[in-house]
């Protein structure tokens, strides 16, 4: 507060001293502003500086105005110490022959006279400027240009008295003569004139420095005997509010300290019965875990035996049917590669042919020279491209039975690798569950010494605090104590300064009695006007420090409770964090394998578009240029074509007795669950498996899903969404119309917003698995959702799998998720089974304001998300 008050009373004198200068500064402005002003006299066309100082003829246009007869050119007419502004017109020959009478009558004035006509003239100027405020009258023209004039008119003597003597000479010599005389006279009084002036201007500056500096003085003075005065008043002002604020700080200081003792020994007596709580939860947890452990090796060691067979033939059935799969694909996409390549060489050569023959017809007659050279290059460049190709078929003749032994090579290798899948599976889930126990463990244990090092912090923190507090309570009271010393100083200071101000002052006031009186009745209104401000000003001042005091006391509590509370939330932060980072970190381990496996698919697939986009380009120009050669290039890819169908039928026929043998083992495995469930002895199924799934779901003909119901056997569908967590979920279908015959345009808003909600058929299983069934799907998009009970992020498994019954099934892995509230999981276009977030499937996506479209150029799909 002190430091505040001691800048607006610097401000306040820098205030008085800047307007000080400033009017100085504007009043010096106007003084060289006139004194180097030229005024222009329209009447005679002479144009003169206006000296401030004094007034002289010259400055008047009444000087100028004189009777215009050969007396008024004479240098008698012309008074001392006045200079035309130009010579040239204050010198104007007659047209007739020079008054001599009057030349020889020029020294018989005397420098008296010509004083004495300056001084009327000069009074005669002040009468007629009329102004409030004269200057001081300009000093007396010097009489040291005199000589010079008499001597020049001696000399003006003699010569005369030599004409007199001498033959006249020619009157316009002689006005030439008289006029050069006449020039040099006047150019020695302008000199002599502008130094004098010059002087007297240098005079006048200094005096009125010289009282400019007095008045500052004596208005600084009488400004800090003022501030002496105010600053007393304040700082007796001052004391009272201070010490009424220390009051008011002791009193909520200690109100403070109490309330700080009521929170700490509440805070102490919940962390008390949370840490009870706590320990009551983990064991209780602790037990359940162990029961549930117990149980769930006593199910797998029962289930092992049975369900080995029952996986190993599934297992077989599958990998025969995602064989079948891939032939047909691969079959159907050699098939549409070989169409398009041959309707591009067709075109190609159409175009090629066209273009050739045009250029033909237009160059025939002057390109036959340049004919000759490009065939010759031509041919060259022919053999070169022959050799290109027949290189680049046998590469890929190798490519292909390279692919064929690898192919082979990973189905065996993945048969390997899912045998040792399933073994490192179930060797994983037991070192899980030994891992999650210890790790519970080591939480508990990190948990308890965390709470402990927190609260040892904080009672350091109270401790430092309380130390801090006192010790800026001693230094502020050693600086109040200082304070008021240096301020009683500065008082004694300023009241001896403001002392033999005041004697100045009286001085200086007995002599400007009379022009100072107003000033001081106006100055004294201000100042008491300004100290009742000043009052009014210290009086909002203590009531805003005291508030300002009361609302700290307040931030402060609050921000101690704030701490607390963040103490609490940051542990319970931590905790859910280090959840969140396990699963994240599982879900990104998975999301870069995924990546890894997409990008280098999507590598090997640009690499084979490009290989096939040059095969295209360099089939089109020996099309052009060589037809026999693209004959047997023709005739190659037709027996490699023959040798690719007898590949293909090879595999066919391998494909059937697959199928033939699957078939046959699922006849076997639905009479032995007819024989089992005859017998009411269904065993519950593992995980993986789906075909031995103890379901407990709502009837199919029910709409709405129930979490309990009969016991019935695996549901298949058209569309399955497969939910593997620990948490309860609810799952939600809903579906809009997207007809084939529309896929060539997008989706309008109100379009997208006609959705249906669908009842699917949702089974739960004992392995804490979820299915929500679509059995018959349209033509249209699927959007599946996921929503959770209460707002714990429940981290959830999702697999989508599409006609899981026919020999077009598919299974898309989702990955893992973690869903808190609820959530969109899955976007399914059908028939196709195209998912939203497989990039695979679309050739290229736009992003605008509305949402995101991704289409297929190949297909003509074009399929538009709007955003919510």
């Amino acid at each position: 507060m002190d430091d505040y008050v001691w800048l607006n009373r610097r401000v306040d004198r820098g205030g008085i001293v800047w307007a000080t200068l400033g009017s100085l500064a504007v009043h010096t402005l106007l003084f060289l502003v006139l004194s180097s002003a030229v005024i222009y006299y329209p009447q005679t066309g002479t144009a003169a500086k206006f000296d401030i100082l004094w007034l002289s003829p010259s400055s008047l246009p009444m000087a100028a105005t004189a009777a215009p007869d050969n007396a008024s050119a004479a240098p008698a007419a012309t008074p001392v110490g006045v200079l035309p502004a130009s010579p040239l017109a204050a010198v104007d020959p007659p047209a007739t022959e020079p008054d001599t009478a009057a030349q020889a009558n020029l020294p018989d004035l005397p420098a008296e006279a010509v004083a004495e006509d300056t001084q009327l003239e000069m009074v005669a100027a002040k009468k007629a400027a009329g102004r409030p405020k004269q200057p001081a009258p300009g000093p007396k023209q010097t009489p040291a240009v005199l000589p010079k004039v008499k001597a020049e008119e001696q000399d003006d003597d003699t010569a005369e008295a030599e004409e007199s003597v001498t033959p006249p000479p020619d009157p316009a010599e002689e006005a030439k003569a008289r006029e050069e005389a006449e020039r040099k006279r006047l150019a020695v009084l302008q000199a002599e004139q502008e130094r004098q002036a010059e002087e007297e201007a240098k005079r006048q500056r200094k005096v009125a420095e010289k009282l400019e500096a007095e008045r500052k003085v004596a208005e600084k003075k009488e400004a800090e005997r003022k501030a002496a005065e105010a600053a007393q008043a304040k700082a007796e002002q001052e004391k009272v509010a201070r010490e009424k604020a220390l009051q008011e700080r002791k009193a909520a200081e200690k109100a403070r300290q109490e309330k700080l003792a009521l929170e700490r020994e509440k805070a102490a007596a919940e962390k008390a019965e949370q840490e009870r709580k706590t320990a009551e939860a983990k064991r209780v947890e602790q037990e359940l875990q162990d029961k549930r452990q117990a149980e769930l090796q006593r199910r797998v060691a029962e289930r092992a035996k049975q369900e080995r067979l029952v996986r190993e033939r599934e297992r077989v059935a599958a990998e025969k049917a995602e064989h079948e799969r891939r032939v047909a694909a691969a079959q159907a996409e050699q098939e549409l590669q070989e169409k398009r390549e041959a309707e591009r060489e067709r075109v190609a050569a159409e175009q090629a042919r066209a273009e050739q023959a045009a250029r033909e017809r237009a160059q025939l007659a002057v390109e036959k020279a340049r004919q000759e050279r490009e065939a010759a290059a031509e041919r060259k460049r022919l053999a070169e491209q022959t050799l290109q190709e027949k290189r680049k078929v046998e590469q890929e003749r190798k490519a292909a039975q390279r692919a064929e032994a690898e192919r082979l090579a990973r189905e065996r290798e993945q048969q390997e690798a899912e045998k040792a899948e399933q073994r490192r599976q179930a060797a994983a889930e037991k070192k899980r569950l030994a891992e999650q126990a210890l790790q519970e463990k080591r939480k508990v244990e990190q948990e308890r010494k965390a709470a402990q090092r927190a609260e040892a912090e904080r009672v350091v923190r109270e401790r430092e605090q309380q130390e801090a507090e006192k010790a800026e309570q001693r230094r502020q009271a050693a600086a109040e104590k200082k304070r008021l010393a240096e301020e009683k100083k500065k008082a004694d200071q300023e009241r001896k300064a403001a002392q033999r101000a005041e004697a100045e002052r009286q001085a200086r006031e007995r002599e400007q009695l009379a022009a100072l009186q107003a000033e001081k009745r106006r100055q004294a209104a201000a100042e008491k006007k300004r100290q009742a401000e000043q009052a009014l000003q210290d009086k909002r001042k203590a009531e805003q420090e005291r508030k300002a005091a009361q609302r700290a006391e307040a931030d402060r509590v609050a921000r101690e409770r704030e701490r607390l509370a963040a103490e609490k939330a940051e542990q319970q932060r931590q905790a859910a964090a280090e959840k969140k980072r396990l699963a994240e970190q599982a879900l990104q381990d998975k999301k870069r394998a995924e990546q890894e496996r997409v990008a280098a698919l999507k590598a090997q697939q640009e690499k084979q578009a490009q290989e096939r986009a040059q095969a295209a380009a360099a089939k089109a120009e020996l099309a052009r240029l060589a037809a026999a050669e693209k004959m047997r290039v023709e005739q190659e890819q037709q027996a490699r074509k023959r040798a690719e169908a007898e590949r293909l039928a090879a595999l066919r026929a391998q494909a059937e007795q697959l199928a033939r043998e699957r078939l046959a083992a699922e006849k076997a495995e639905q009479a032995r669950r007819a024989a089992v469930a005859a017998a009411g002895q269904l065993p519950a199924p593992a995980k993986p498996v789906e075909a031995k799934k103890e379901t407990v779901g709502p009837r199919p003909s029910e709409k709405p899903p129930e979490e309990k119901g009969l016991v019935i056997p695996s549901i298949h569908g058209d569309l399955k969404l497969i939910v593997a967590g620990g948490h309860d979920v609810k799952l939600t279908v809903s579906f809009k119309e997207y007809p084939k015959s529309k896929r060539g345009r997008a989706l309008t808003r109100t379009e997208s917003r006609r959705e249906k909600e669908l009842s699917p058929i949702v089974v739960k299983t004992p392995e804490k698995t979820r299915e929500a069934i679509i059995e018959k799907a349209g033509e249209g998009i699927y959007t599946f959702a996921v929503e959770t009970e209460g707002k714990e992020p429940a981290p959830l498994k999702l697999t989508l799998k599409v006609y899981e019954q026919s020999k077009a099934a598919k299974t898309k892995p989702l990955g893992a998720r973690t869903i808190t509230g609820k959530g969109v999981v899955a976007r399914v276009l059908m028939p196709e089974g195209i998912l939203w977030e497989d990039d695979e499937a679309f050739t290229g996506s736009m992003q605008d304001s509305e949402g995101i479209t991704k289409f297929n150029a190949d297909t003509g799909l074009v399929w538009k998300e709007y955003a919510q």
